[in-house]
């Protein structure tokens, strides 16, 4: 099988995540959603009752860290993929908000130099060093990108988000760059364009 690694927002969980991509991502694919190390209140949670907490991926106020941990949690969800049957020159990763960056700079030296057939990208940034188009490396040149942006989306707002495309299509081997109307979430309208997206790069 085909495999995706799903990684969540800022105070989510995975279980969470799982259940909306399972409506996105083609069911031939073998989805898995991984859950990041550090707990963090639920914005809005702070001073209520329930104190919900979710996960996130910030665990070090060093970001070579923070990166450290994530290629980790991707080594290992690769690894148990595997173990279930996916197959592991089909690997790729989709991630909402704040891991987006994480994924992108990994693609550029994925584990094992095998490159990801594909990333998807919702609502969240790209590194910030990127400033230009960039070049690829041997792995990511093979490694095709949908981002998906918001058009009212106050983490990442329309000025921002409007460079994207020239400064991820130079990295990668193909670029599109959707924007769905709303604020910060998964948009269900898009939903079809990732199944497409995966069934033709996954």
């Amino acid at each position: 099988m085909p495999v995706v690694l799903a990684f969540h927002g800022y105070a989510m969980k995975a279980p969470d995540l799982l259940s909306v991509l399972e409506q996105a991502i083609p069911p031939s694919f073998l989805l898995i959603s991984v859950q990041g190390p550090m707990t963090a209140l639920a914005p809005g949670a702070e001073l209520g009752k329930s104190r919900e907490t979710g996960y996130h991926w910030g665990v070090s106020p060093r970001a070579e860290e923070n990166r450290d941990i994530h290629r980790a949690a991707v080594e290992m969800g690769i690894k148990w993929s595997v173990e279930q049957g996916g197959d592991r020159s089909r690997v790729s990763l989709i991630a909402f908000s704040q891991p987006c960056s994480f994924n992108y700079r990994l693609a550029l030296n994925p584990p094992e130099d095998i490159s990801f057939r594909a990333l998807v990208a919702l609502c969240g940034g790209i590194p910030g060093e990127w400033k230009d188009p960039g070049l690829p490396s041997a792995s990511s040149s093979r490694t095709h990108v949908l981002h998906i942006s918001a058009s009212a989306d106050p983490f990442y707002p329309q000025e921002v988000i409007a460079s994207y495309p020239e400064r991820l299509t130079g990295r990668f081997a193909s670029v599109q760059h959707i924007i769905q109307k709303g604020g910060h979430r998964i948009p269900s309208a898009a939903f079809p364009v990732i199944s497409e997206f995966l069934e033709r790069y996954g």
